[in-house]
């Protein structure tokens, strides 16, 4: 009896952590540039990737979320010099994302739910993907977001089978993206960095 209610137990423990729905979140202010509110259960992280301003992951559910940011006269800049061959706007910079998602992805890469919108007053594009890495089956929840001087990326992502649990969790982490753009030190573009490594 003792073995079943502890059963009972666990099965009730795990089904309240997959309720995310009451979960705390907090606000994450990134260098005067931006801010966001994040799960409190994610914790601060650099393992992710080398040239995100924010990195958060709870490994214990799979969920892991980054922010790149970079200057918006640094892209128009390489656009301008046939580094990328796209336009110089925020659908030129969607285009560059998506088609490099598209190169890295091993198998069935798919672009879906592009939104284009307003967040907190500024223009955004959002959308979802899906692809194979790794063997694994990725759900990635992207947002792009053009700020005064600066292009903003917030990318999400959990594995595929958690994509309907994770997305209102995601776009909620989105919605609450603003841009605060005083006293940032800008940079190099990322994106122009990784094309010509190849």
């Amino acid at each position: 009896m003792k073995k079943i209610i502890a059963l009972l137990f666990l099965v009730v423990l795990s089904s309240c952590d997959q309720n995310h729905s009451n979960e705390k979140f907090e606000k994450k202010t990134v260098e005067n540039k931006y801010s966001l509110s994040v799960p409190e259960s994610m914790g601060v992280t650099t393992e992710l990737n080398d040239v995100a301003s924010l990195q958060l992951q709870n490994q214990m559910e799979d969920f892991y979320v980054i922010v790149i940011d970079e200057s918006r006269k640094d892209f128009l800049s390489i656009v301008e010099n046939k580094v990328l061959n796209t336009t110089p706007d925020l659908d030129g910079y969607f285009n560059i994302i998506s088609d490099h998602f598209k190169q890295v992805t091993e198998k069935d890469f798919k672009v879906y739910d592009i939104q284009k919108k307003r967040i907190n007053s500024a223009k955004a594009i959002v959308f979802s993907m899906t692809g194979n890495i790794d063997n694994n089956t990725v759900f990635y929840r992207y947002a792009i977001v053009e700020g005064k001087e600066r292009y903003y990326q917030i990318m999400s992502w959990t594995s595929a089978r958690q994509e309907k649990e994770y997305t209102d969790r995601m776009n909620k982490i989105i919605e609450s993206f603003n841009v605060e753009e005083t006293g940032y030190t800008k940079g190099k573009s990322h994106l122009a960095k990784d094309r010509t490594k190849k």
